[in-house]
């Protein structure tokens, strides 16, 4: 439809082109008797209107106007055979007329059109920045809404949009939930099957297979909460109640049972999973100010993982809690978990094994199970690397939510599409209506006009240099048809020094030469709406006088007077005469010269057409006062190059020239157009029907209301684009804060380069994102008697002023992180009680040489004892500090399809966790690699010895006792929770 459209406006621009060749034509064949100034004003009219009113190209439109020109000169000489002298006089000017009318179309299309391109550029870049910006912002919230749930997402950045509050507390995003199940599920021989795989079969390994669990998660209407490692668990019963939680947890462990199975059966490694269930109820939420991750607290929590690490490899563990929901649905047998967990057994909890036979399973969720296993088999066999290489690497933008139909148009498409929707919809009218004033055009609000006024005009140049044009071909016109004087030489030159100062004042801004006065004006003249317009507008009426300054030097002496005199003494002519009276003369309001009776006379004082000395007093004349109509004519059109004049600026201008040139062509100079008439109609059979002075007044009120309106479509055209051009400039800052705060929320969720490379449309992203990492610092941070801390009171609404107070703690050890030293420090994530970070995990952040990075995470060990301390003397608490830091390669990656997670994998990982786990209350526990590296820096360190780490055997571990001697640094600062600890009891 577009195109079609396209079509019809081309075809229907020539048409209106080949009219103006025919009106041209027209015009100029029918003056009789024909002159070569008959019809110059319909061809300079109708090359502007080519220019300015067709849809043409430049190439396109000065063709046309060139054609014009030549179709008038061609018709000129064809008609007027006699080629007297003043013929080619006629025809010199006129081609100067001509060319001044092309290049003033030129100078009015030209800037125009360039405006309206950059306005449509400019208007296009910040559609397209903000489209892509807002594909970017539902990636953001995809991404966001795939990690947490929508009620806390939207929650947290309602917050971050708004204004901060100073509140004694960091804001907790925590809820409660009572009657819900929640799983916790192990892949046992994983580390096995992890020996065996590269770091990408690896992470694509953990990646699939979480993506099951994660599509199972959704059938059996399960909230997977985190994955930890190789483990995962999940919640039945959030964030909406459900009755059958129960079972919806066992159906889910059932089918992770099945789906690892597979993975069993085609691997030939010995992997199993071991499932623990437990019912009660939680507290959901957020803790800390830094990589976010949804969590559960509560009692029932912990017990159910420890029923987790108290099952049976293949086998569902569930509490009597959890059995009661079940209604006997499922067939179970004695669990004893107190026999595999000391926990279970010192709790004396009672626990059952689901026994896994499908007779006894729910004949909906055994449906449901069997329906998504067999849809399922081509993914776990790619899964293992049985896929077909050229679906292999599926786009992890699918994953997170996004259609193939969103991410298969691109952006300059969507761009395309939309600005040709709002092209379609956009009514000038309506739009003119909405926002601008019915007169002046100024916009409604005062805003945005003041914004309108302070614009630079870019063209302002071009208008100048078009001023300085006009006033040569004036000056070049009135030499050739027109007699010289001194005074209007001397006037001319005057117009041309002025017109050029103009412009060498512009360019004074731009010339480091200028003296500096002149460059401030220049600045002023550019930057000045006001001060450009006045000066253009001067320029206009400097022109205009230019232009008239001969006609009030010529003889004004009218022929009609010189033959009533000359009939008075002739021998055989009398003025009483009824030939005289009745027949020669024919007066009367339109001046209407009957032309056979003139004859006699003009011959009897050989009067020819084009002299220029005046046949009663020998004064200098004219008989071409058409041409003082022309170049004011240039003037107007001067006036209308300039585009960014206010239409009523433009219409005080042109309405002033018009009516002072109407009233010297009526009043004062008549007689000047009287006599040409009386030359033109010698030797004539008949009479005229107008006379030239009126057919001026025409021609200048025509001009006049074309330009008027010309200017007044081009002030609209061009203030709509302008407001266009600043709506768009506006969403886009709105899109761009939106995006910033939602840049904010995905820091907090992953690390920034992993963040970049999940948001990246621009690029063919792989399925995976994985990276091998060498010489990673790997800290464990853990307080372990919070768990005697924590408990679940009336008195602390049930735990949530205890988990307060860990978000405190969280929150201090994270804007600790925002110190520059630590800059290179990134948090991989907090579990309970428990805080993981880890540095070197890009190169930028990896110092192989000075191991900046180990000293980095040395002194923020350190500093995390130090800050607990701090909030144990405000909080009057004895939490103590358990740390752990080790040293060497890892796996980082995100896996999960629904919900991916960032983590790292690996030998040093778990080191690292078992210097945690094995270490001593306010002590940090190294390993020997870190030793050596901290040792060389200066940093006191005391052997422990050797120890048993469980997985690893006999290990020779160290304490760090202090700060490296090496060292400057002031004392510990207190960090912004002074406030928030010290209520704490």
């Amino acid at each position: 439809r577009t195109k079609l459209n396209e079509v019809y406006l081309i075809v229907f621009s020539y048409l209106i082109l080949i009219s103006f060749f025919g009106l041209e034509m027209l015009v100029t064949l029918s003056s009789n008797p024909p002159t070569a100034s008959a019809g110059v004003w319909a061809t300079l009219f109708f090359i502007y209107m080519t220019y300015t009113l067709l849809p043409l190209r430049v190439p396109e439109a000065a063709a046309g106007g060139i054609l014009l020109s030549l179709t008038h000169l061609v018709c000129s000489i064809t008609t007027n055979t006699h080629h007297s002298p003043f013929l080619w006089k006629q025809l010199a000017a006129n081609c100067t007329l001509f060319v001044c009318a092309n290049v003033g179309g030129l100078f009015t299309h030209y800037p125009g059109e360039a405006a309206r391109r950059q306005a449509f550029m400019e208007t296009r870049q910040c559609v397209a920045t903000r489209i892509k910006t807002q594909r970017e912002n539902q990636q953001q919230e995809r991404l966001l809404l795939s990690v947490l749930p929508s009620h806390v997402a939207m929650e947290m950045k309602s917050d971050i949009a708004g204004t901060p509050k100073d509140t004694m507390f960091h804001k907790i995003y925590i809820q409660r939930h009572d009657n819900v199940s929640i799983l916790f599920a192990d892949i046992c021989g994983f580390t096995t099957l992890s020996d065996q795989c590269t770091a990408e079969e690896l992470v694509r390994l953990l990646s699939e297979l979480f993506a099951r669990f994660d599509r199972l998660a959704a059938e059996h209407h399960c909230l997977r909460i985190k994955l930890l490692g190789d483990c995962y668990y999940c919640v039945s019963g959030l964030p909406e109640a459900r009755p059958d939680h129960a079972h919806c947890c066992v159906e889910m462990g059932l089918d992770m049972i099945e789906a690892i199975a597979l993975v069993r059966e085609v691997t030939g490694v010995n992997v199993n999973m071991r499932v623990g269930i437990h019912s009660g109820r939680v507290h959901c939420g957020v803790l800390g100010l830094r990589k976010w991750q949804f969590d559960v607290w509560s009692n029932d929590v912990t017990l159910a993982n420890y029923m987790e690490s108290g099952g049976i490899p293949g086998r569902i563990h569930v509490t009597k809690e959890t059995l009661k929901y079940l209604s006997g649905d499922y067939k179970v047998e004695p669990g004893n978990g107190g026999e595999r967990n000391h926990y279970l057994k010192m709790m004396n909890i009672e626990t059952y094994l689901i026994v896994p036979d499908d007779d006894y399973r729910d004949p909906h969720a055994k449906k449901t199970s069997m329906y998504s296993m067999n849809g399922s088999v081509s993914k776990e066999m790619r899964m293992i690397g049985h896929s077909d290489p050229s679906k292999q690497n599926t786009n992890i933008h699918n994953k997170l939510g996004l259609s193939e139909t969103q991410l298969g148009k691109s952006t300059t498409e969507e761009v395309n599409e939309y600005l040709a929707r709002a092209i379609d919809a956009r009514s000038i009218d309506r739009l003119r209506m909405e926002h601008c004033r019915r007169f002046l055009l100024t916009f409604r609000e005062s805003k945005v006009e003041e914004k309108y006024s302070k614009e630079r005009d870019k063209m302002l140049l071009a208008y100048f240099v078009f001023s300085w044009i006009t006033i040569i071909f004036i000056t070049i016109v009135q030499l050739i048809i027109i007699p010289r004087f001194y005074v209007s030489v001397g006037v001319l030159l005057v117009g041309i020094l002025l017109t050029t100062f103009t412009i060498i004042l512009v360019l004074a801004e731009r010339c480091e030469c200028m003296p500096g006065c002149l460059s401030r004006m220049s600045s002023v003249v550019a930057n000045s709406r006001t001060v450009s317009q006045m000066i253009a507008s001067l320029l206009v009426l400097v022109l205009f006088l230019c232009s008239i300054t001969s006609m009030f030097l010529l003889d004004l002496d009218s022929y009609r007077d010189c033959f009533l005199q000359a009939s008075e003494n002739s021998s055989n002519l009398t003025w009483g005469d009824p030939n005289i009276t009745e027949e020669w003369w024919v007066v009367s309001d339109t001046l209407t010269i009957q032309a056979p009776k003139v004859t006699p006379i003009l011959d009897q004082f050989n009067v020819t057409l084009g002299d220029e000395v005046n046949l009663c007093h020998e004064g200098t004349t004219t008989h071409f006062p058409d041409y003082f109509t022309y170049c004011v004519l240039l003037v107007m059109l001067s006036c209308a190059v300039y585009q960014l004049m206010f239409s009523i600026i433009k219409l005080l201008l042109l309405g002033a020239v018009c009516v002072a040139y109407t009233s010297m062509v009526l009043i004062t100079h008549g007689t000047l157009f009287d006599n040409q008439d009386a030359l033109i109609l010698r030797g004539r059979g008949y009479g005229e029907l107008f006379v030239s002075r009126y057919v001026t007044v025409a021609v200048l009120v025509g001009f006049t209301i074309a330009f008027v309106i010309h200017a007044r479509q081009t002030e609209a055209t061009s203030r709509l684009d302008f407001l266009w051009k600043l709506q768009a400039h506006e969403e886009k800052e709105d899109i761009e804060h939106l995006q910033a705060y939602n840049r904010k929320l995905i820091a907090n969720i992953l690390p920034e380069h992993v963040a970049i490379h999940f948001l990246s449309v621009d690029k063919a992203p792989d399925e995976l994102y994985h990276e091998e990492c060498e010489s990673v610092c790997i800290l464990f941070a853990s307080i372990p008697n919070f768990s005697d801390f924590y408990m679940e009171l009336e008195s602390n609404n049930e735990g949530v002023e205890c988990l307060r107070l860990l978000n405190e703690i969280i929150a201090d050890f994270d804007e600790l992180l925002e110190e520059e030293r630590f800059k290179y420090i990134e948090k991989i994530k907090s579990t309970g009680a428990t805080y993981m970070a880890a540095a070197g995990l890009t190169k930028a952040s990896r110092d192989l040489k000075n191991f900046s990075h180990v000293t980095a995470m040395a002194d923020y060990a350190l500093r995390l004892r130090d800050q607990l301390e701090y909030v144990n003397e405000h909080s009057f608490n004895n939490f103590k500090i358990r740390i752990g830091i080790n040293i060497g390669p890892v796996v980082a990656g995100v896996i999960g399809a629904r919900k991916p997670q960032y983590d790292i994998w690996g030998n040093a990982v778990n080191v690292a966790s078992r210097m945690d786990s094995t270490g001593e209350l306010d002590k940090i526990q190294v390993t020997q690699e870190v030793y050596q590296i901290l040792h060389k820096k200066g940093y006191p360190l005391t052997c422990r010895g050797v120890i048993k780490v469980k997985g690893k055997g006999d290990m020779i571990t160290y304490f760090l006792n202090g700060k490296s001697h090496d060292t400057i640094e002031e004392d510990c600062p207190v960090t912004g929770s002074t406030n928030s600890t010290e209520n704490h009891k």
